[in-house]
Formats: C-alpha cells, structure tokens, sequence
C-alpha cells in the first residue's frame, strides 16, 4: 500500500506547482556539517511515518500524503528549471535512497495495522480467538517492525550523504 500511495502522492506534487525555489548545488561545495543536519530533517519524517505503529496506521497514511506532495512538487519544480534530465542528474542518487527509506518506514508503521487486520478478517466466525491472542498478535507484529525502522534508517544515512557529496561517485 505504501508504494502505489507514495507513486500517486509524488505525481500530484510533481503537477502541483507549488512555489518552492530551486538551485542547483555546486560540485564542489561539499558541506559535509549538514549531513546531521539533512539525516535529522529525513529522520524525523521517519519517525513520523513510524509512528503510525501507535495509530493504526493513521499518522503513517497523512505523512507519506504530505511528504509525497512536497517532495513531489520540487522534484516537478526542479525538472521545469533544470529540465528532466539535470534534475534526474541532481536528485535521483539520493532522493532514491530518502524515498526507499521513506517508503521503509511507512511499511513498517502499516505493518502491525495491516496484521491486526489480517487476524480479524480471518477469523472463525465463532469468534475463536480471544482479544488476548489478537494482541499478543499486535505486540509481535510491533517487534517485527523494528529491523524495517533500521533499514529505513541506514537508507536515510546514506541518502543524507549522497545529498551533500552531490550525488552517486561517477
């Protein structure tokens, strides 16, 4: 579920024509002090995708909505400045790992929602299984989220990195 809503959120901000400016990053101009402060910005983003672990869902499902329309609309932005070429160039290498890890988090924070679910709809109708069993369901589907938040979490690190290096070593 996450992946066709973050398709469909980063195509209505790619159109959206919000006014954000954009400029292109000097190659040589690598500030290697704002890595913490890029991976703290996508982490928090994380962490709010994650959240929906607590929510059911809820949090997770407004922020992958806001967060695909923003970094939809200065994808669309950049490619009206730049052309779709220099803004593939400039933001593929690490906006594919931010959005991965992005993505990673959002299904980690369904996952434990999505299983819930899973268990009640398959239940017998006679209601065998016991409130109890469906969460202590919950509680282990909660811990099975959790190497999901770490590989969220490796992706942003690099993504953060490839943001300042300029994108991917050629």
């Amino acid at each position: 579920m996450t992946i066709p809503l973050w398709i469909v959120t980063l195509a209505l901000g790619a159109t959206a024509g919000l006014p954000f400016e954009t400029a292109r990053q000097d190659p040589a101009y690598m500030p290697w002090e704002q890595v913490p402060l890029i991976f703290g910005s996508n982490i928090m983003v994380g962490l709010i995708l994650y959240a929906g672990v607590a929510t059911l869902g809820t949090i997770t499902i407004a922020m992958t909505v806001l967060a695909g329309i923003y970094i939809g609309s200065v994808v669309g932005l950049a490619a009206s400045d730049w052309g779709v070429g220099g803004a593939a160039d400039a933001l593929l290498p690490f906006l594919a790992f931010e959005v991965a890890g992005f993505a990673v988090f959002g299904f980690a924070g369904l996952l434990p929602t999505a299983e819930l679910a899973r268990r009640l709809y398959l239940r017998k109708p006679s209601g065998s299984a016991t409130w109890r069993q469906h969460a202590n369901s919950l509680s282990a589907s909660l811990s099975a989220t959790l190497p999901y938040a770490l590989l969220g979490t490796v992706l942003l690190i690099v993504g953060a990195i490839l943001e300042v290096a300029g994108g991917l070593p050629r």
